[in-house]
Order: structure tokens, then C-alpha cells, then sequence
């Protein structure tokens, strides 16, 4: 019960942030509406969403900022105002910051990138025994069309009539690590779903297994285009250019299972996006252990705007 309030307790907290993020904010008007001293607001607060309070209030400023230079034709200094900044010039640092670019330079791309989305409780799940964060975050991510290299295979997903994926999938990737020679520092793996309808096959789904290189170029690709593994031939996927969901996921590999039916069941429903066939993507740490409890990976769903 006592866990129950102090959940309670964050989350009309978070209502009010989410409700006035164009008005000023102070912390210890949000510990006195939470009945907790300063200290222990600002502990509780990023013990359940992994975030501070002042990082969290300025992230969600600026994604509804990054929204609205693609979405309005607003003056930049229109939209520092309406986003709660005192000042074009407080905006624009703040921006370049977190995006890594101006606001003019994210208009002129016209691509969302990065954008965070307010925080959504989450149940835990009762059979894992660490969970990280009771708060999930989503975001909001354009990426460029890419291509990988690997093994695939059929598989049935969270909602077919009989799912095998969680037989099928560690199937496959035992087969391409036993195959690849050598992996680089900083690869990622990543499994690539093919979510389009397929007349031969209308009840499956295609997968792809393969590893990503560290994220410098525009257009990764698999090992610079050199064979990685033992045998020949292999199979290739290119994604294009998609708008994604971000959903991070914590622990063991069975943790996705859960994050999916949540995000379909609860964030997509009341947010602001459609959901679209496509490619959805799992990016995996490079030492990522589908056994352990503090692993961390990432699913990627294509969506659209509503």
C-alpha cells in the first residue's frame, strides 16, 4: 500500500508538469504537492523514472518545441515562449544541446528525432524480480533507410493463433554468432521483423538477425560490406527511411513480450500516433545477455503521426 501512495504521489506530479509545462515549474512547489520534503521529492522522483526533475521538465519542453517547428510555421521565438523559455536566445542553447543542432538546421530537416514523450506508469511484471524503473519513457526517432546482412527465418509473433518466436528467434541468432568470425567493438545486434502482410505465408512474420556498426554514418551497414561469417550466401534486408517508437527495455529477453503488449495496449492508444505496418527493429547492446536481468535493449516499432 505504502508503495501504492508513493506511486500515486508521482504520478499527480506528473500531471501537473505535464499540464503547465508553459508556465515556470519550481521543484519545491512539486515536493510541497507531494508532500515530501525537497530532498526527498527529487529522490523518490528519480529512483521511479531514472531521470531528475529539472532534466525531465527542460526534455519535454523541448520535443513539444521540436514539434512545433515541424508542425507550425511559428517564429522561433514564438515557440521559446510558448515552450516556457524566457528568451530566443536560452531556446536555442537549450535546443542544440539536446538535439545536437539549431532549431532552424531540425526545421530545415523535417524529421522527428529524438523527441521524448511524457512519462507512463507501468505495472510491473510480477515474475521479474528487478524492475528498474515502475516510469517508461518512449521516443520518438525518424532513422534513415539502412541495410544488414545476416540469416532470417519465418517466425509467428505476440499475436498469432500459435506464437513460436520465442523458440524461433534465439534459434536463429545461435546460428549467426556460431557463424560470424569476428565481431568488432561497438557492433550492435539487431533483429529486423518484417510486420507486412506476406500471401504465402499470412500468418508469420520474416526475421532478420545481423549486426549493426556503431552509428557514424548516415547508412550503417554490416561490417563495411565484408562477409562476417563462415558460409555463403547470405541474406539481405534494407530498411527505408521510417518514423519510430523507441521502447527501452530492461532484463531478461521475455521483458520484451511485455513492453510490446503495454505499448500496443496503453501508450499507443492515448498517444498522438498511429501505428503502421512495416519493419520493426530490436537494437541490442553489443555484450547484450538475453539471460540476465540487467540487460538492455531497445524495440522499435513505425508509427505515424495521428
Amino acid at each position: 500500500m505504502a508503495n501504492q501512495d508513493r506511486l500515486t504521489r508521482i504520478e499527480k506530479v506528473l500531471d501537473y508538469i505535464h499540464e503547465n509545462l508553459d508556465e515556470s515549474i519550481h521543484v519545491s512547489s512539486l515536493a510541497e504537492k507531494s508532500c515530501w520534503s525537497r530532498w526527498q521529492f527529487q529522490r523518490v522522483f528519480g529512483q521511479a523514472t531514472g531521470l531528475s526533475v529539472a532534466q525531465y521538465i527542460r526534455e519535454l519542453r523541448l520535443s513539444k518545441a521540436a514539434e512545433l517547428l515541424l508542425s507550425s510555421k511559428n517564429r522561433h521565438v514564438d515557440i521559446a515562449i510558448q515552450c516556457g523559455f524566457d528568451s530566443e536566445i536560452s531556446f536555442s542553447r537549450a535546443f542544440k544541446q539536446m538535439f545536437n543542432c539549431t532549431p532552424r538546421d531540425y526545421r530545415q530537416r523535417g524529421k522527428r528525432h529524438g523527441l521524448r514523450t511524457p512519462l507512463q506508469y507501468r505495472c510491473p511484471n510480477k515474475a521479474q524480480t528487478e524492475t528498474p524503473k515502475t516510469f517508461t519513457q518512449i521516443r520518438i526517432e525518424s532513422r534513415d533507410g539502412f541495410h544488414i546482412q545476416g540469416r532470417r527465418a519465418w517466425i509467428r509473433g505476440l499475436f498469432s493463433a500459435s506464437p513460436n518466436f520465442s523458440e524461433r528467434v534465439p534459434q536463429l541468432w545461435s546460428q549467426v554468432i556460431s557463424e560470424v568470425k569476428t565481431v568488432t567493438k561497438g557492433y550492435r545486434p539487431i533483429g529486423i521483423i518484417d510486420t507486412q502482410d506476406h500471401t504465402q505465408h499470412p500468418d508469420q512474420m520474416l526475421y532478420w538477425a545481423g549486426y549493426l556498426e556503431p552509428i557514424n554514418t548516415s547508412s550503417p551497414t554490416i561490417f563495411s560490406g565484408a562477409n562476417p561469417f563462415n558460409t555463403t550466401p547470405l541474406d539481405t534486408v534494407r530498411v527505408p527511411l521510417q518514423e519510430y517508437a523507441v521502447i527501452p527495455v530492461y532484463g531478461k529477453s521475455s521483458a520484451v513480450e511485455k513492453a510490446l503488449e503495454w505499448f500496443i495496449y496503453q501508450w499507443l492508444p492515448e498517444s498522438n500516433y498511429y501505428g503502421v505496418q512495416g519493419y520493426e527493429l530490436e537494437v541490442y547492446e553489443p555484450d547484450y545477455d538475453p539471460s540476465s536481468s540487467k540487460s538492455y535493449m531497445e524495440y522499435w516499432l513505425p508509427i505515424k503521426p495521428r
